[in-house]
């Protein structure tokens, strides 16, 4: 059979789960294609191969966008239709309305495997674990346990048909899950989805890891490593030594990868410098220990945050940090505080983003319970996030002085007094503009070429 993959748009990361279906289907001797909506015509594509299945992976963004495609598409051809990823996965109730014939809840390899398997013998898939079709609703199959099962990943699909191929940095994954709850993430629907059904977290050995890269390392322009893990390392642990033993020896490019402040030790950056990790992306959330633990959940409770980035950057480490303006309850202060933690801790790059509550959250519940949105017209989609809030508990001028920081305060952090003096009072005063706005184009773009990400040299 013919299978034709479509997702809205391709980012900076390739869509890795695409590249394990892709891998799937081919282990059955399927051929596979990609459709990236935002550059493609998907009824053109479909004309052109004419695949008897079209697999949509989509979340909330885009979502509305691949279904209208979808219908006007059905209209005038035939292929059984399913649809995975976050969308079907937290929002199953519009099954109804998307026009799929199934929709794929949760890990989808093997449960894919199994639809194929059902196509291929003429047989129906309302009986297929993890599926919803229109005459059943299943629950999700155990998680896949070990990780290593699973075919390498088809990563060609969309290196080769994207410009991807041409970016220098590549990014990889080592795990699966994230051990923690917060309240802002969909991970804590995953935790109920798949209570009783095995750890969520786990990790593919360090060989497979390793064979992964070397894979795209020798067919792709490839200066630099990002590992998109949740945590990349939560300790200093046996699979950490053998990755510090590997990766240099037979890849051999700086890396950057995420961790948490609370793990943070000199046995963990040892191994992670020794390895060659030139970066770590790690989260705050907010400067108010109150609003991180008890609005955000973030379970990190109190931790010296300076002292922690200081000594990573006496590894050599570079640091780009997360902060999460107006978040419920949160006060200006709390902002503020968060461009002078970002000063004293030296952060390579602090990084701004505007609290949106995402649907199916506990903060989106919080949100709508104490009037902060309005549930029947907010849309919650990840473009808030770079937009003044739209939480209801903020007046105007404190909305305008928290996107001032999302725009401004990465620079002012940089800044040596009285300049920084000045740059605050200027934030509170001056509205936010296009002036703004191209400054902080420019100086995220300068940082993440050269601090965050090496491809300077390349």
């Amino acid at each position: 059979m013919k299978i034709l993959f479509c997702i809205y748009q391709l980012d900076f990361a390739d869509h890795i789960a695409l590249a394990y279906l892709s891998a799937v289907a081919k282990q059955r001797g399927h051929q596979t294609f990609l459709c990236i909506l935002h550059t493609d015509h998907l009824a053109e594509k479909v004309a052109f191969i004419q695949p008897e299945v079209v697999a949509y992976s989509a979340n909330i963004w885009g979502f509305k966008e691949m279904i209208k495609a979808h219908k006007e598409v059905s209209q005038t051809h035939r292929f059984v239709s399913i649809l995975g990823g976050p969308q079907a996965t937290f929002s199953p109730e519009t099954f109804a309305e998307s026009g799929m014939d199934a929709y794929c809840m949760g890990e989808g390899e093997w449960a894919f495997r199994d639809f194929l398997a059902c196509l291929e013998n003429g047989k129906p898939f309302d009986d297929v674990e993890n599926l919803i079709t229109a005459r059943k609703s299943n629950p999700v199959r155990p998680v896949i346990n070990p990780l290593d099962d699973l075919p390498f990943p088809d990563r060609d699909l969309t290196l080769s048909n994207s410009f991807l191929k041409d970016t220098l940095k590549k990014t990889f994954y080592a795990t699966r899950g994230c051990p923690y709850r917060c309240n802002y993430c969909c991970n804590n629907l995953l935790h109920e989805l798949y209570k009783g059904k095995g750890p969520l977290v786990r990790r593919f050995s360090v060989e497979r890891v390793i064979q992964e890269m070397e894979y795209v390392k020798a067919r792709y322009k490839m200066v630099f490593v990002k590992m998109g893990d949740d945590l990349f390392a939560p300790r200093a642990d046996a699979w950490l030594e053998e990755f510090t033993d590997k990766y240099p020896r037979r890849i051999g490019l700086p890396f950057n990868c995420f961790l948490r402040f609370d793990i943070v030790d000199d046995a963990l950056l040892v191994l992670l410098k020794k390895a060659g990790c030139y970066s770590v992306h790690l989260s705050v959330d907010s400067a108010s220990d109150d609003i991180r633990e008890r609005i955000l959940g973030r379970q990190m409770k109190k931790v010296a945050v300076v002292e922690k980035l200081k000594l990573i950057r006496s590894y050599g480490i570079n640091t780009w940090v997360n902060y999460m303006l107006a978040a419920p309850e949160s006060t200006l202060k709390d902002d503020l505080n968060t461009i002078s933690m970002s000063r004293k801790g030296q952060v390579t790059y602090p990084a701004f983003s505007t609290t949106v509550p995402m649907k199916g959250t506990a903060l989106y519940a919080y949100c709508a319970k104490h009037g902060l949105i309005d549930p029947a017209t907010f849309v919650g989609d990840m473009s808030g996030c770079n937009r003044p809030s739209e939480l209801a508990c903020f007046s105007r001028k404190e909305k305008k002085i928290r996107f001032n920081i999302y725009l401004l305060g990465a620079i002012i952090a940089r800044l040596p007094s009285p300049l920084y003096q000045l740059a605050i009072w200027l934030i509170n005063i001056v509205p936010p503009n296009k002036w703004f706005l191209k400054l902080r184009q420019k100086y995220y773009l300068y940082n993440i070429e050269n601090n965050i990400f090496r491809l300077h040299s390349a």
